[in-house]
């Protein structure tokens, strides 16, 4: 009796209708074709260098503080072509020829239209205008109406409130967070209480996804996916998976506070961190903080996805990565934003900040080979900081180390430059080269990656400065405080000099980087 793979019910229902198999087994060659489109269709997963190769659902697919994908049916389709080619060959070599001829056709057009003559070096450059996602314009509506709105301080503070809500649903010590959620997000956000407690929170994206402005509010949709490292009802250590959107909205015709009111979750109008009394005003000041009075509240919010994160999943090593030869995706508006940068910075030498972004590489992917990522601490934001440690302590619970050589940078290319009232933003398209693999720390043994085929790619690097931060930041070398011009030796894990108290992890004093983007899920 010939072995069916385990197939879905539509696919069962198709199989049970198809002709007996032929009377000739199919031969080598056919098996052949089929393993070529095993290969094909099968996703590449890189390994778990910087910023690339875990994923916030689990491993199976590439990210990067905080995109995610990967295959629903691969395996399901590939085991009935393999089972058509051995079982049917009349079907099923006819299949071959058209798989195979759409898995080229679609790598041709991956690869801007053609295939690379030279695949170990960067594309020539090629523009593809960054596609505008469906909330830019009503963001730009929004910071015309609000000179103080930020794009990242607006998640910086989305992030807080989340995580407490997120402790606050699972029992944890933080009060009820009444000041920052309707009562009907509040009653959302216990509404599946499955978790006992939440010891962290790790953010790996948060994207604004949708504006409205209407009936004398604005609103404000976010998609947000995060890792809740946590411990179940029954008293189990989890690391859960969580994509959910939320709704925040305030009153029409408020300014957004600064920084230091928009990263502490406190009064928008004189920043006291005190709950509201019981007429929702500020202890402080008096001023209504109830209902999006004078400041963003959740109105409302959904769970997309909440399960378990399974054992680290690894990937084979070496090669090309998918998006290495795809267009530079451009800001459509590169050029006027640049000459408005150096406009208000006539001293900007853009090589030598592409030489601290190829330094910065470096430098993190030598820190997370040895495992020592706390020596890169004054190089990244809190949250992306955050997002590498809880990967690099998945690794060692796994017993497992993620180690990488011979990095070489192939160029750096500029793709956005902006800023809003109180930040400006660089992002970068870092080409690199490098030898990736895992093992087993006990044994050295080797699985997953090569320790000899270099594997080959590219990523969107973020680098975000406070407005006016060269003007507080003293001389300083590598390794030095841009605050006081003091070693760096005594920097906290929650980015404080130790000489001078100065947080310097945010980009008030230099630029800091923010975001790792993999190149097939970057949007400009």
């Amino acid at each position: 009796m010939s072995r069916r793979p385990l197939l879905s019910a539509p696919l069962a229902w198709l199989l049970a209708r198809l002709p007996p198999r032929a009377a000739r087994p199919a031969g080598p060659l056919l098996l052949a074709g089929a393993a070529v489109v095993l290969l094909l269709l099968v996703p590449a997963v890189a390994e778990a260098r910087v910023g690339g190769g875990q994923s916030y659902s689990g491993g199976s697919s590439r990210s990067s503080g905080g995109s995610s994908g990967g295959s629903s049916g691969g395996g399901d389709l590939t085991g009935l072509l393999i089972w058509l080619l051995i079982e049917h060959p009349a079907i099923g070599v006819p299949v071959l020829l058209v798989v195979v001829a759409v898995v080229v056709v679609k790598r041709w057009s991956e690869s801007g239209g053609g295939f690379a003559p030279t695949p170990t070096q960067p594309p020539r450059v090629v523009r593809r205008d960054a596609p505008r996602p469906r909330a830019e314009a009503g963001l730009a509506a929004l910071r015309a109406r609000d000179s103080g709105f930020s794009e990242v301080l607006f998640i910086d503070f989305f992030q807080l409130v989340y995580a407490r809500g997120r402790r606050h649903a699972a029992g944890g010590g933080d009060g009820p967070p009444v000041a920052w959620f309707t009562e009907k997000a509040r009653d959302q956000l216990v509404g599946a209480r499955r978790l006992k407690t939440v010891d962290d929170v790790i953010f790996g994206a948060v994207r604004i996804v949708g504006v409205a402005a209407s009936g004398g509010r604005d609103q404000l949709t976010v998609e947000v996916e995060a890792n809740l490292v946590a411990t179940s009802r029954d008293d189990r250590p989890v690391h859960a998976l969580r994509r959910e959107r939320w709704v925040l909205g305030r009153a029409a015709g408020l300014t957004s506070p600064g920084p230091d009111r928009m990263r502490v979750l406190g009064c928008a109008a004189c920043g006291a961190v005190e709950e509201p009394d019981l007429a929702g005003r500020c202890p402080a000041c008096g001023v209504s903080r109830m209902d999006g009075a004078s400041h963003w509240i959740v109105d409302e919010l959904r769970v997309l996805e909440d399960r378990d994160l399974g054992p680290t999943q690894l990937a084979p090593g070496g090669g090309i990565e998918p998006g290495y030869h795809r267009p530079d995706v451009l800001d459509p508006q590169l050029a006027l934003h640049k000459r408005e940068f150096l406009t208000r910075h006539p001293d900007h030498d853009w090589h030598a900040f592409e030489e601290r972004v190829a330094t910065t590489f470096r430098a993190l992917q030598a820190a997370w080979s040895a495992g020592r990522f706390e020596t890169t601490r004054a190089l990244q934001s809190d949250n992306l900081f955050q997002v590498h440690r809880f990967w690099l302590a998945r690794y060692r619970r796994d017993g497992l180390a993620n180690r990488l050589a011979d990095v070489e940078v192939q160029c750096v290319r500029l793709v956005r430059v902006d800023r809003d009232a109180w930040t400006e933003r660089v992002v970068v398209r870092v080409f690199a080269k490098m030898r990736d693999w895992t093992e087993r720390v006990a044994t050295g043994e080797v699985v997953g990656g090569s320790r000899d085929a270099p594997r080959i790619f590219s990523e969107y690097w973020t680098f975000v400065r406070a407005i006016g931060a060269q003007d507080r930041a003293v001389a300083h070398g590598p390794g030095e405080c841009p605050a006081c011009g003091a070693p760096l030796d005594q920097l906290s894990m929650a980015g404080v000099c130790g000489h001078c108290g100065a947080k310097i992890t945010t980009g008030d004093f230099d630029w800091v980087l923010s975001r790792i983007e993999q190149d097939e899920a970057y949007r400009g």
